[in-house]
């Protein structure tokens, strides 16, 4: 049985890591890593995958993301991430171009996110298409009041102006606007270390589903 949460190692091998962010520091302590950071990491990610296949039978992975960063174009030399990332996403699509889940721990606090991030243009039309064809649904889906009351709304990009062919004052111009149709939460890090962590995280993406079906219906998927 893969545990629910974290241990509390795994945190302070997170606030190790962000003070010592070398190679060599990363080389002495890759037991360490592998120990208390990444075997709980892939426990928690497969605890998290069991408590979505109810809610959401379609979602699929739990793909840890790399701890390894990419330095080549950034001025950020730092070798390392100083968080772990997981990632959930509609199992007839390919991770961040489906509408999806995504978890990131560092030592201090845990971000959720839900939703869909910067569609591809002719994703994003027949998203904006759904609303402007079914707003009473997209109503429903954007104001749920457990959306509401977990995730405070949609946050994400906007352009300036309303696309066309819709009309500056169409009742959804706010949201006919969005480049993201994406919302967040941020928890402390110890949330993650408290037992039945995964079914906490699955409960408040499940206050999300109604937003979630919308988009599987805007983009053809099965729900």
């Amino acid at each position: 049985m893969t545990s629910s949460s974290l241990p509390a190692e795994s945190l302070r091998f997170l606030r190790d890591l962000a003070a010592h962010n070398d190679k060599a520091w990363f080389s002495a302590n890759r037991d360490r890593y592998e120990r208390d950071l990444l075997a709980p990491a892939k426990e928690l990610a497969e605890a998290v995958g069991r408590e979505l296949v109810s809610p959401f039978p379609e979602i699929t992975g739990g793909a840890l993301t790399r701890l390894h960063r990419d330095v080549r174009f950034s001025k950020d030399k730092q070798p390392f991430h100083t968080h772990i990332g997981v990632h959930y996403w509609h199992r007839e699509g390919r991770k961040m171009e489906v509408p999806g889940f995504f978890l990131r721990i560092d030592a201090k606090q845990l971000l959720l996110g839900t939703g869909l991030h910067q569609p591809e243009p002719d994703v994003l039309r027949r998203i904006r298409v759904a609303i402007d064809k079914d707003p009473k649904g997209w109503q429903r889906a954007a104001r749920d009041k457990a959306f509401l009351r977990t995730w405070g709304g949609l946050d994400g990009e906007s352009l300036k102006r309303v696309p066309a062919p819709w009309a500056t004052d169409h009742p959804d111009a706010n949201d006919l606007k969005r480049k993201d149709f994406t919302a967040f939460l941020t928890l402390p890090a110890a949330e993650a270390t408290k037992p039945r962590f995964a079914n906490l995280a699955a409960g408040h993406w499940r206050d999300s589903a109604p937003l979630m079906a919308f988009l599987f219906r805007a983009m053809g998927l099965k729900a």
